[in-house]
């Protein structure tokens, strides 16, 4: 018996609940696990599992179930959910894009109940979902897969929205409605943030990558690695996709407050010390505050962390995401600090 097991988000990992999973069905069969995403790889490298699971980086999880599907015999959806609402709203929505092209049975495992999406699931399957005193969730309607539409339920009031890694505003609504109208993102159910929306250019939906709350609900023990390279990443917005890029880098700067918490978060697992340059405008979407040595802060006063970040940009990065840097990371600082003249306010580490 071949197990694929689809990892999903950081807070099953820092729970345990992956971890046994992949130890109950080691012992009956053969296993291959994968997870996709920034901060369920960071969770993976903090408990140790990056022998056991491979990273996909930005992979779907429809298209992790689906690959997953052509070479094992059962496929298990690991989740944690805020909610039930929530985690039977996300197994619908990933399942439904593949659904048509499965073969096999695919279940998913959550925090608390479990979900037959495609059956009859395995004896092997039902012995580990009692002894975790599961409680089976009904399987609810595949809707059909729009490109222009998406509705996205057990959401919290008041928390973040995200789309593709970029927090578009907040959520004044039990359900949020996010409608594509030729070319232009239109919602209801949330406060939009124009600064936010300003960054996307989302000409498919069906493809996005929405959520809300915070990164990373759970914690784990940051067992941090040390970088040493020549190259320097900007980074602008997107910041998760940094883990996927920082390998073997000297120091990465960053623009926006939120993007330099996290960044600086992810990177920390590399060793990377972020230079961020940021004006007081967090959304608090991220709690942890691993740093790896050396990382700073420029603060500017308010509205000007796009301004410098552009001048950055063009003035030390000639135009680019990327460079090779020479010098040292406070050099490249001192660099920045300059550029921003009256702007900044203060250095912090």
């Amino acid at each position: 018996m071949r197990f694929g097991v689809v990892i999903h988000g950081p807070e099953v990992i820092d729970s345990g609940v992956a971890l046994r999973v992949l130890d109950e069905l080691g012992k009956v069969g053969e296993v291959e696990a994968t997870i996709g995403g920034a901060m369920g790889t960071a969770a993976l490298l903090d408990a140790g599992l990056e022998d056991r699971v491979a990273v996909r980086g930005r992979q779907l999880v429809s298209d992790a179930i689906a690959e997953m599907d052509g070479r094992c015999d059962e496929v298990i959806l690991l989740n944690a959910a805020k909610t039930p609402a929530s985690g039977q709203a996300f197994g619908q929505m990933v399942v439904s894009r593949v659904f048509q092209r499965l073969n096999g049975p695919v279940v998913q495992i959550d925090d608390g109940f479990y979900i037959k999406w495609k059956g009859p699931i395995s004896h092997e399957v039902v012995s580990l979902i009692r002894s975790m005193d599961l409680l089976e969730a009904p399987r609810s309607v595949l809707p059909e897969c729009s490109t222009h539409r998406r509705v996205i339920s057990g959401v919290e009031i008041g928390e973040n929205l995200w789309i593709d890694g970029t927090v578009v505003g907040k959520v004044i609504d039990e359900v949020v409605e996010v409608r594509l109208i030729r070319g232009e993102l239109v919602f209801s159910g949330l406060e939009p943030k124009d600064h936010g929306l300003a960054k996307l250019d989302i000409q498919d939906l069906s493809t996005a990558i929405i959520r809300s709350g915070s990164v990373r609900r759970t914690k784990g023990t940051n067992r941090a690695a040390r970088s040493n390279g020549d190259r320097v990443l900007l980074i602008d917005h997107c910041a998760e996709n940094a883990l996927f890029r920082g390998r073997d880098l000297k120091a990465a700067v960053s623009i926006g407050d939120d993007t330099t918490r996290i960044a600086t978060s992810l990177l920390a697992r590399l060793g990377v010390p972020v230079i961020g340059i940021v004006d007081g405008d967090e959304d608090g979407i991220c709690a942890d505050r691993s740093a790896a040595e050396g990382s700073r802060r420029l603060v500017l006063h308010p509205s000007n962390d796009d301004r410098v970040g552009a001048m950055v940009r063009e003035k030390i990065f000639q135009g680019r995401d990327e460079m090779k840097y020479e010098g040292t990371v406070s050099e490249l600082a001192e660099e920045i600090r300059e550029l921003a003249e009256s702007a900044l306010i203060e250095v912090t580490q």
